[in-house]
C-alpha cells in the first residue's frame, strides 16, 4: 500500500534575489512518498497566484546532486544514480494563472516492476515564474530583472525495509567570532534511504547531574551523503563533562558516548 506524506519544510527552496513571490507554492516544497516496485504515485502541487496579475508560470524537470562538504546542484543535463527523474509522468508546460486564481498541478510517480530497486530515489520540480517579478535600474546600460524560481523535491521510498545506519564521523569543539562554544557534528547516511535526522545531547557534569540538554532541527540526510550539525555549548564552564549524543531518525536512535574538556 502507497503511503505519501508531505513535509511542509523548504529544503528544496531556491530563491534568486529576495522578491516577494506573486505565485507561491500551498503544499509544501518537499514532497515524500513511499511505494512498492510498480505502484503509480499520485501527486500534486497546489499553487497561488497571489497577485492581481495574470503570471505565467514554468515546469521544468533537474535532479539534485549532493555530495559531502559541496553544495546541493540542480541539473537538467547531470545525473546520478538514485535518480527517478525516468518516473516523472506529467505535463511539463508554461502555464497561465490568473489574478488570485488557484491552480492544481498533477503528476504520477511509476515506480520500475523491478522488485530488486530499494532505497531513496529523488528529482527536482523546478516552478519559474517568468515574468519578472521587479526590476531595478542599476546603471544607463544594465537593467537586472529578479525572479522567483522555486525547486519542489519529489522524494520517493521504495521497498523500505532496511534499518537506519548512521554513523558519526566526526564530533569537535568549534569557538565562533564570539569566542562562544558550540559542538559541530559530522553525520553519515551510510543506508540507501534518505533520512530525517535529529540530534539530541545530554551533559552531565562530574558529579553525574544532566546540566545541559539540546537538540538539533531535523534534517534530511540523503544516502550515503553527510552532514553537519551544531549544538550550542556557550553556557558551558570550564571544566570536564561527560555527554550522550543520539541521532534519532524512524523512532530509531543511535547513540555514543563523548568526554567534552571546556578550556
Amino acid at each position: 500500500m502507497m503511503k505519501t506524506t508531505f513535509y511542509s519544510t523548504a529544503l528544496f527552496l531556491l530563491v534568486l534575489f529576495k522578491s516577494q513571490a506573486g505565485v507561491i507554492v500551498l503544499n509544501g516544497l518537499t514532497h515524500t512518498f513511499s511505494g512498492n516496485s510498480g505502484e503509480y504515485i499520485q501527486g500534486e502541487l497546489v499553487l497561488m497566484n497571489t497577485t492581481d496579475q495574470e503570471q505565467q508560470i514554468v515546469f521544468k524537470l533537474n535532479d539534485a546532486i549532493y555530495s559531502c562538504g559541496n553544495d546541493r546542484i540542480f541539473s537538467d543535463s547531470i545525473t546520478h544514480e538514485q535518480s527517478s527523474k525516468s518516473w516523472f509522468e506529467g505535463n511539463l508546460m508554461d502555464k497561465f494563472i490568473g489574478p488570485k486564481e488557484k491552480f492544481v498541478y498533477k503528476y504520477q510517480i511509476k515506480i520500475p516492476e523491478d522488485k530488486s530497486i530499494n532505497g531513496t530515489f529523488w528529482s527536482v520540480l523546478m516552478i519559474e515564474i517568468a515574468k519578472p517579478v521587479k526590476k531595478e535600474h542599476l546603471t544607463r546600460q544594465i537593467d537586472l530583472s529578479t525572479k522567483i524560481r522555486y525547486a519542489v523535491g519529489l522524494i520517493t521510498h521504495v521497498n523500505q525495509a532496511s534499518n537506519v545506519e548512521l554513523d558519526f564521523t566526526d564530533v569537535h569543539i568549534n569557538k565562533n567570532e564570539l569566542n562562544e562554544n558550540s559542538l559541530k557534528i559530522n553525520l553519515l547516511n551510510k543506508s540507501k534511504y534518505v533520512e530525517g535526522v535529529q540530534l539530541n545531547l545530554e551533559v552531565y557534569d562530574e558529579e553525574g547531574e544532566n546540566i545541559l540538554k539540546s537538540k538539533t532541527k531535523r534534517l534530511m540526510v540523503f544516502p550515503g551523503m553527510c552532514i553537519d550539525y551544531n549544538l550550542d555549548i556557550s553556557t558551558l564552564k570550564k571544566g570536564t563533562y561527560q555527554c550522550i549524543l543520539t541521532a534519532d531518525s524512524r523512532k530509531e536512535y543511535i547513540g555514543t558516548n563523548i568526554s567534552l574538556n571546556i578550556n
